[in-house]
């Protein structure tokens, strides 16, 4: 067997991507040296400081939501070219403050502009919803002619893709743009963002904090605006975490309502444990609302037999809603940024005259426990196989997932164990379902994690947001504010965190909507959000 020197080509792959850089966006040393893991920088001070981008540029990546940027692009106020390359040079600049970039094409991104500029100075039209939209996509996502290494080191010998994603596919021909694709941490079965090939993705608003995972260079990208929405996936919370530590709203819908062909493989055909799906990350819940009624109006199902033909349907918006709250399961206590975010919320929602009710619900380590056993039953476990075929070990911050931390010591895969495993989580759903009926609640407003971002490494195990996965129920992540409050910490959190260097992380928490109720939800998200942005 050949020996392969994996140091060396993983030094190569990085310096092609920087090399995809070009020079006058490049950020001066007197920046990048402050740019590090350890760093209590904010990438937002340094990106001021830099000053590398044109009040235009600024004004382009900063001042509109999709609609509004793709407005002001139909309307001919500003051209594809221009879009496309304000978010292509602070997406460059975003990924040296945080190391959020894996495949670099703005190259095409630019081609691809001037063409949609050409069609509508011919037309006087534009060809879709997202007509010179920049767009940016998890690495696991394919594009055509580009990698997909998902930070696996094994994966430094595959070939480019031959194909495009489905769900990619179709937001081209809806008139988007894609320029780069993002970090994730190996196996991306965990919410941080380090793997050996890139490195560790950092958080934007302080570089010493983790953005989540496993979508943490979608979250670091969006959370800076390097873009206005991406695509992450989420099994476990991988979108949701990340949205909630960078400030950004998320949204995992009900599997299978978006397509999933296309990508990396993360499991062997046949998986039929807990499920993962794609779901958009942007700055407002309309975004989510666009981006969702645009790939489902686009029938993705006679494209992807992934895909359930389940037909968009626009939902009566409803002025007052019926909103259950979960503030904390007593066995994993939020800490006290979360727990004031989540009592403001309600408050809020009662003084706009929405009905608030408290909810008790069923432990989350009883979901733990299913969800882990679903996991363990697994025994080729794909995800880790292909880190051993490139010579890696699991990386440390994989540990907080490990199932055998949550398994019964008597546990044996078997079909039986299959069985019972559907068995449960057939209770379990109807456990929560009984409380919805009972309650009469549109959405549930809960924890999506014990505290806001944390410290690389100090995730852990993902309490608030595998249950909704089990249950493959639909949910989005809520920004809420700044956590700028840390003065009345308790020692509840003093023993986890330094409340210095979590001060001014945001927080937030997560809606979760009954399963297929996607619409409802999003009508919902946007309702709320309204009410608490009062």
């Amino acid at each position: 067997m050949v020996e392969v020197n994996w140091a060396e080509l993983i030094q190569k792959k990085r310096a092609a991507r920087d090399a995809l850089i070009p020079e006058p966006w490049r950020l001066p040393t007197s920046i990048t040296s402050r740019v590090s893991p350890e760093s209590t920088a904010s990438a937002f001070d340094l990106l001021d400081e830099a000053a590398l981008l044109t009040d235009k540029e600024r004004e382009i990546t900063e001042k509109y939501d999709v609609a509004g940027l793709t407005a002001k692009i139909a309307s001919g106020e500003l051209s594809s070219v221009e879009v496309a390359t304000a978010f292509c040079k602070r997406a460059a600049i975003v990924h040296q403050l945080t190391n959020s970039l894996t495949e670099i094409f703005f190259d095409k991104a630019l081609e691809r502009a001037r063409w949609l500029d050409e069609y509508f100075a011919k037309e006087g039209k534009t060809i879709g919803p997202f007509h010179g939209l920049p767009i940016t996509l998890k690495d696991m996502l394919h594009v055509k002619g580009e990698y997909s290494t998902l930070g696996y080191v094994g994966h430094l010998r595959y070939p480019a893709a031959d194909e495009t994603a489905v769900i990619a596919e179709i937001l081209q021909n809806a008139g988007a743009v894609l320029y780069c694709k993002t970090n994730v941490p190996q196996t991306l079965f965990v919410c941080e963002s380090f793997n050996n090939v890139f490195g560790r993705t950092l958080n934007p608003y302080r570089l010493c904090l983790s953005p989540g995972g496993s979508s943490a260079g979608e979250a670091a990208q969006i959370g800076l605006r390097g873009s206005i929405i991406g695509i992450g996936s989420d099994i476990a919370g991988s979108v949701r975490v990340p949205a909630l530590c960078t400030g950004l709203y998320g949204f995992k819908p009900t599997v299978n309502r978006l397509p999933w062909a296309g990508q990396a493989v993360l499991a062997d055909k046949g998986w039929q444990g807990v499920q993962p799906t794609l779901g958009p990350m942007a700055h407002t819940p309309q975004d989510l609302t666009l981006f969702m009624r645009t790939v489902i109006q686009a029938e993705p199902w006679r494209r992807d037999a992934t895909a359930l033909a389940i037909p968009w349907h626009e939902p009566a918006k409803k002025d007052k809603l019926t909103i259950g709250v979960w503030s904390q399961d007593p066995d994993f206590p939020v800490f006290p940024p979360v727990a004031r975010c989540i009592a403001a919320a309600a408050e809020k929602l009662r003084a706009a005259g929405h009905t608030v009710k408290t909810v008790q619900a069923p432990p989350t380590l009883r979901a733990m426990k299913i969800a882990m056993r679903w996991f363990a039953i697994d025994q080729v476990n794909l995800p880790l196989k292909l880190a051993a075929d490139g010579g890696e070990e699991p990386i440390a911050d994989l540990d907080a997932m490990d199932p055998r931390k949550f398994l019964d010591p008597d546990f044996a895969p078997s079909l039986a164990e299959n069985i019972a495993i559907s068995a449960d989580i057939h209770d379990y759903r109807e456990d929560w379902g009984k409380i919805w009926r009972e309650a009469g609640i549109d959405v549930l407003l809960c924890p999506a994690s014990r505290g806001s971002a944390v410290p690389h490494g100090e995730f852990g195990p993902l309490m608030y947001t595998i249950p909704w996965n089990l249950l493959d129920v639909c949910f989005p992540s809520h920004p809420c504010y700044l956590n700028l409050l840390l003065l009345l910490l308790d020692s509840s959190q003093e023993q986890y965190h330094d409340a210095t260097i979590v001060d001014g992380a945001p927080t937030g928490f997560q809606l979760v909507g009954w399963r297929f109720q996607d619409e409802q939800t999003l009508m919902a998200t946007e309702v709320i959000a309204e009410a608490l942005k009062a």
